[in-house]
C-alpha cells in the first residue's frame, strides 16, 4: 500500500508555463504539487496590453477602437526553440515606452564569475549572448563602454579581446534595457 506525501496537494498551474496561474493566464491545469519540495514560481507569461482593434498598435490605455488582448511573452531562447520545432508563437506587438516593464535582458555568455583563457597563437573569440523577453527585437553590445556590435535576443556575438585584462560587458536592448558583468580574460601558450 503506497502512502500519500502528508503535504501533497493539488494546484492550478498555467497550462503554457507550468507555473502557477496568475490572473492572465488563459488556459489552466490542475497538478500536484508537495509544499516544500516541488519548486513552484507565479507565472509572468501571459500580458493583457490594450491593442487598437484596427492597426494592431499596443497603446498604454483604453480608448476607441482599442481592446484588451492576453499575449505570451516568450523569452528569446523559448521563442528560438519553438521556431526551430515549427511551432512559431504568436508574437506581440511591441510596447510603448509607457507600457515597458523591466525585462532587461540576460547576459547568458560569457559565464560570471569565470576567468576565460585564450591561446596566444590561435585566440577563439569570446561569445556574446544574451536573452531577453518578446518586446525586445535588438541588442547592442559594449565592451569597456565602446560598442563592439549588435545581434538578436538568444544569437551569439562573437568578439575576440584584443589583450588579457578585465572587461566590463554590457548589452542594451532596444528599450534601453541594461545588463552587465565583468569578464577577466588571460592569454596561455
Amino acid at each position: 500500500v503506497s502512502r500519500q506525501p502528508p503535504d501533497l496537494r493539488r494546484v492550478d498551474v498555467c497550462t503554457a508555463s507550468g507555473d502557477l496561474a496568475d490572473d492572465v493566464c488563459t488556459t489552466r491545469t490542475s497538478t500536484w504539487f508537495i509544499a516544500g519540495k516541488s519548486p513552484i514560481r507565479r507565472s509572468s507569461l501571459h500580458r493583457t496590453i490594450w491593442v487598437d482593434s484596427r492597426t494592431g498598435q499596443a497603446h498604454c490605455s483604453p480608448g476607441e477602437h482599442r481592446e484588451a488582448r492576453t499575449y505570451e511573452y516568450w523569452p528569446s531562447d523559448l521563442r528560438h526553440l519553438f521556431r526551430q520545432a515549427g511551432l512559431p508563437r504568436r508574437e506581440p506587438p511591441p510596447l510603448p515606452d509607457c507600457a515597458q516593464e523591466d525585462g532587461a535582458p540576460h547576459i547568458a555568455s560569457p559565464l560570471r564569475g569565470v576567468s576565460y583563457a585564450l591561446r596566444i597563437n590561435k585566440p577563439e573569440p569570446v561569445l556574446l549572448r544574451a536573452e531577453a523577453d518578446s518586446g525586445a527585437r535588438t541588442l547592442f553590445w559594449f565592451v569597456n563602454d565602446a560598442l563592439v556590435g549588435r545581434s538578436n535576443p538568444g544569437e551569439s556575438l562573437a568578439w575576440l579581446p584584443p589583450s588579457p585584462r578585465r572587461y566590463r560587458i554590457r548589452v542594451v536592448d532596444d528599450a534601453g534595457r541594461v545588463d552587465s558583468r565583468d569578464l577577466s580574460v588571460e592569454f596561455v601558450p
